[in-house]
């Protein structure tokens, strides 16, 4: 990663006041977890507001377009269409609070 990347990612942070945390992983993955792509700020599994924190366990580096996929969609939809995040997201969410739609997914593959 070049300096202006870690510049441009510093100053995003000191803006919505992220953490070093926050700031630590976006520097460490800088491109999207699906895609490839650059990463344009890790999604939050667990939001803020909904008491998630800022540590690596709770963010995903996702671009634009996942980022916008995962708020519009929802978590839950997110890790099950993209199985390679379903643990990080369930080991983050306590799906049987919140319902899990995994066995679901499972009975639909063994229909179809």
């Amino acid at each position: 990663m070049n300096e202006i990347m870690r510049e441009a990612i510093a100053k995003h942070c000191k803006k919505y006041k992220y953490s070093k945390s926050y700031q630590a992983y976006w520097t460490a993955y800088p491109f999207c977890e699906v895609c490839g792509n650059y990463s344009t700020a890790p999604h939050h599994i667990r939001t803020r507001g909904a008491g998630g924190n800022d540590e690596s366990g709770n963010l995903l580096a996702l671009c634009t377009t996942h980022h916008t996929e995962a708020h519009t969609m929802g978590i839950q939809s997110f890790a099950n269409k993209y199985e390679q995040f379903y643990e990080k997201i369930a080991a983050t969410l306590d799906f049987g609070l919140v319902g899990s739609v995994k066995e679901d997914r499972n009975d639909s593959k063994q229909k179809g």
